[in-house]
């Protein structure tokens, strides 16, 4: 088996309640379809229209029990802009051959370990309520999220640099607070010996919210333990997008895992830019997605990846005006690819469409 991507949208319902029996009737009938088990679950990200109101009844419900019961569950405040949607589920299966999994103890958070293809995966997602967030700002709760991940890290004789592969950071008021969130990643990064002569790790930075009103910085991390060298690597298209580092912020445009099924490429949030950084395009928001899958296509070609490899999209949009034409050109060029449209504002005002996704291309042997 390979891995698996699905993103699930409501069909029926419009109360909450309503919407999360949909969803769990769908991913009922999603596992039993594709012979998939929850044990293989890795990831569950939660998009909720109004977090503050409706996380306490997605944990009550069915739904909400069966993802937090699996340790798995990252939920986030991005509106989903699919009409009448309350609530999107974004999911990752791993193959389901020797595939072991446990809920793993951590602090202001969930996190899960699975144990598959010969590999260790651990999905921990840093949710801060519990301690004194007032007190912090956004750089601090960066520092702390990372710190607590390095720690959990430890736990397996894993690395930050070596091990961790991806993250999600979803911060509040992002205008405002997304600097602080770029200095305290950079002071880590410094710290724990991430460097532009290294590598950094790729990322979406974007505006989300969550359950405490006083969280300013949540992030999700994936780390891996068991590739062995010239098993990962980054990927570049120096001609179309630069390097982040120029800058001053310190992620990879994109990384290529050699898992044992497959190549997965992991694409941060991609916007309109140019070789130089600058912002192309400037208030057309389909000029603007049209040249993001540009770079999103020299990113994947830089290490043998199509746009057809994408397993699913997760859009961000700054204005929900620009729903309906962005969703047209999607569906037209992308049929056969699930993606999800929310409402969420990219690090720099002029970028009007940031999209995400990850890739994955088997190994000839799996066809």
């Amino acid at each position: 088996m390979l891995h698996q991507f699905h993103v699930l949208l409501p069909k029926t319902g419009n109360s909450f309640e309503e919407q999360c029996n949909d969803l769990h009737e769908q991913l009922f009938h999603l596992c039993e379809d594709n012979g998939l088990g929850l044990s293989q679950l890795l990831m569950a990200r939660c998009y909720f229209s109004d977090v503050a109101n409706q996380r306490s009844l997605l944990e009550m419900h069915p739904l909400g029990r069966l993802l937090t019961n699996s340790g798995a569950c990252s939920y986030v405040e991005q509106p989903p802009l699919h009409p009448g949607v309350k609530l999107a589920l974004n999911l990752w299966f791993v193959p389901a051959a020797d595939c072991r999994r446990r809920t793993v103890s951590v602090e202001e958070g969930m996190a899960v370990e699975v144990e598959a293809e010969g590999l260790t995966y651990l999905f921990h997602t840093m949710r801060p309520e519990t301690y004194a967030a007032d007190a912090l700002d956004s750089k601090a709760q960066t520092e702390l999220a990372f710190n607590r991940h390095i720690d959990l890290l430890k736990r397996y004789d894993m690395t930050l640099s070596r091990h961790c592969h991806r993250t999600w950071i979803y911060v509040r008021d992002v205008d405002c607070n997304y600097q602080g969130v770029v200095d305290g990643r950079n002071y880590i990064f410094r710290r724990e010996g991430l460097t532009a002569a290294t590598h950094f790790i790729a990322s979406t930075g974007i505006g989300g919210a969550v359950r405490n009103a006083k969280t300013l910085s949540a992030i999700d991390f994936l780390s891996v333990k068991g590739l062995d060298d010239g098993k990962v690597g980054y990927l570049h298209a120096p001609e179309f997008l630069n390097c982040t580092v120029e800058y001053g912020v310190a992620f990879e445009r994109g990384t290529w895992l050699d898992l044992p099924s497959g190549r997965l490429f992991l694409i941060s949030g991609t916007a309109s830019i140019d070789a130089h950084g600058n912002c192309l395009h400037e208030g057309d928001v389909l000029t603007q997605t049209g040249r993001l899958f540009v770079n999103i296509e020299k990113l994947l070609a830089s290490a043998g990846g199509r746009l057809a490899d994408m397993q699913y999209m997760i859009v961000y949009l700054r204005d929900i005006a620009d729903y309906h034409d962005v969703s047209r050109y999607l569906r037209l060029r992308f049929p056969n690819i699930p993606f999800l449209i929310t409402e969420a504002r990219v690090c720099r005002p002029q970028w009007l469409i940031e999209v995400e996704t990850m890739a994955f291309k088997p190994h000839q042997s799996q066809g």
